[in-house]
């Protein structure tokens, strides 16, 4: 197994990688490299780099370049979440899952019938350690964007001036699925909302329709809230093609 690691641009110098602290302390005492060992960089910005290790000591670490190339983690379908918040292990959970499959960036969102209402740094701390992690096990080539708890009106309106299409997955849905608003949906920017574990109310339904969105169904059986998330993404992902296997 490749380890990758994420880094600042900037900690990229010509040939040479410097890695952080935190970095060092797991290249050297947890994963026990030693220099001349191989280890995969990722800038966050769709670049990736076959790396040499030069110097692993405990506070410090740099490499050596030795291929660069574009990576091949990111998906061309840009899958922006809107997830209600959910109990800590289960939005954990969603993030880390969602992030494998290739979501693009993750919004929490303040509902009516969420059984919790708010996220603490801490709590936003934990979520981005989880991400970064999630994707450099994915072979992403870009950590998702993590934004800030929003209220659902406030998250719409920033979906609707973004552009392309806002999904919203509803159970009580009948007229569409899935699979034909994707057909009726050819763009490659989707916003996709989804709801607490209690599901949406009736008002916030028709809030997210008169933002422009449209309601959508997973099919007859009822999903939980962090299991809709996933479902949903994967299938956009592999109506839209980004499940073939990457060529050279």
């Amino acid at each position: 197994m490749t380890h990758r690691f994420f880094v600042a641009p900037d900690s990229i110098r010509g040939d040479a990688v410097f890695f952080s602290a935190a970095q060092a302390h797991q290249l050297r005492a947890v994963l026990r490299m030693r220099a001349g060992q191989e280890i995969l960089v990722l800038d966050n910005r769709g670049g990736e780099y076959r790396v040499a290790l030069r110097n692993v000591l405990p506070e410090r670490a740099h490499g050596e370049i030795i291929e660069r190339r574009a990576a091949r983690g990111e998906p061309a379908t840009q899958i922006y979440l809107y997830q209600a918040l959910l109990k800590a292990a289960k939005l954990e959970w969603v993030l880390q899952k969602g992030t494998e499959v290739g979501i693009a960036a993750f919004t929490p969102i303040r509902t009516a019938r969420a059984v919790t209402h708010g996220a603490s740094q801490q709590k936003f701390a934990r979520w981005m350690q989880i991400v970064t992690e999630a994707a450099e096990q994915a072979g992403r080539g870009k950590i998702p964007r993590l934004q800030t708890l929003q209220a659902l009106d406030a998250a719409l309106a920033v979906a609707q001036t973004d552009g392309g299409k806002i999904f919203i997955l509803w159970e009580n849905e009948t007229a569409w699925d899935l699979r034909r608003a994707l057909d009726d949906a050819p763009t490659q920017t989707i916003h996709l909302f989804v709801g607490p574990e209690g599901g949406w109310s009736a008002s916030e339904i028709e809030m997210a329709q008169a933002h422009g969105a449209r309601s959508v169904t997973l099919g007859p059986r009822i999903l939980r809230a962090e299991t809709a998330a996933i479902v949903a993404a994967s299938a956009i992902f592999f109506a839209r093609g980004e499940m073939r296997r990457a060529t050279e």
